[in-house]
């Protein structure tokens, strides 16, 4: 979904470049019975080439900007996760298996993806009551999370959340 999302902005920007570059002033028109000239057709197709010579010029710094970023940054892998230890929503496919262990505990187990150098973010939301998960001990190929309710104490309880592989 993020992948798309992004392709999609993207595509979008090139769209608004292009109709940036659409937007050209000729500077000669011509009504139905007039006589054409060389020269001002000439200048037409300058006033164009100008304007394309103008978006390829811009094309190249935003492709020029996209080969600066590394070519390891983004979301490698996404999970919804719910209270009950099922996986919802999530990217690639079959690459999270969640074992609930107990009251609050899971286990989480992550095929595919080198986890060694990634960074694992759990998010969770305040519904129906405050609380928060927590990322244990990383390994290769996966991690416990343990989720609490805070109302006043902090006990152990089964919450729906949100696991973000990033490289």
């Amino acid at each position: 979904m993020l992948q798309k999302t992004k392709y999609t902005l993207f595509g979008i920007f090139l769209a608004a470049l292009g109709l940036w570059g659409l937007a050209v002033t000729i500077p000669n028109s011509f009504s139905s019975g007039e006589v054409v000239s060389a020269a001002k057709m000439n200048e037409n197709f300058q006033a164009l080439k100008t304007a394309v010579d103008a978006l390829e010029a811009k094309l190249s710094e935003v492709q020029a900007g996209q080969k600066a970023l590394p070519s390891g940054m983004g979301v490698l892998a996404y999970a919804s996760v719910s209270n009950a230890g099922n996986v919802g929503e999530h990217f690639p496919p079959g690459a999270f298996t969640v074992t609930r262990s107990g009251t609050g505990t899971y286990d989480i187990s992550v095929s595919g993806i080198d986890l060694s150098n990634a960074i694992v973010l759990i998010t969770t939301r305040n519904y129906p009551q405050p609380g928060v998960c927590n990322l244990g001990l990383q390994y290769s190929t996966g991690f416990p999370v343990e989720c609490y309710t805070i109302d006043g104490s902090v006990t152990k309880a089964d919450r729906p959340f949100r696991v973000v592989v990033l490289r």
